[in-house]
């Protein structure tokens, strides 16, 4: 079961804004537990959108991956990725990580 604390669009863009960290993901896909996984307690300093129960997530994420609403995708802003990978998940902590170094929230 997925036990991170759930957010919102709006927080999402105000998360961006400020530098730090989301992950979009929904219920049932395996990428996103294993990057939840991967990510252990760091995973708490990113902001955790569920795109089935935020249409404006959902059509966030369709507006990243050609209209598709592939999950997870880590977004910050700046920068956009879908995670499916071992190298990917290493960059979603990297990106958490140095959020924190500088003094942020992811």
């Amino acid at each position: 079961m997925f036990e991170r604390q759930q957010s919102d669009q709006q927080k999402a863009r105000e998360v961006m804004k400020d530098g730090g960290v989301v992950i979009y993901w929904r219920p049932g896909c395996p990428y996103c537990e294993a990057l939840d996984s991967k990510l252990g307690e760091l995973g708490d300093h990113a902001t955790w959108v569920n795109i089935w129960e935020d249409p404006q997530a959902e059509a966030h994420v369709k507006s990243l991956n050609d209209g598709n609403a592939v999950v997870p995708t880590v977004d910050t802003g700046d920068t956009h990725f879908v995670v499916a990978d071992l190298v990917s998940r290493n960059k979603v902590k990297k990106l958490i990580q140095n959020t924190l170094d500088a003094g942020g929230e992811a």
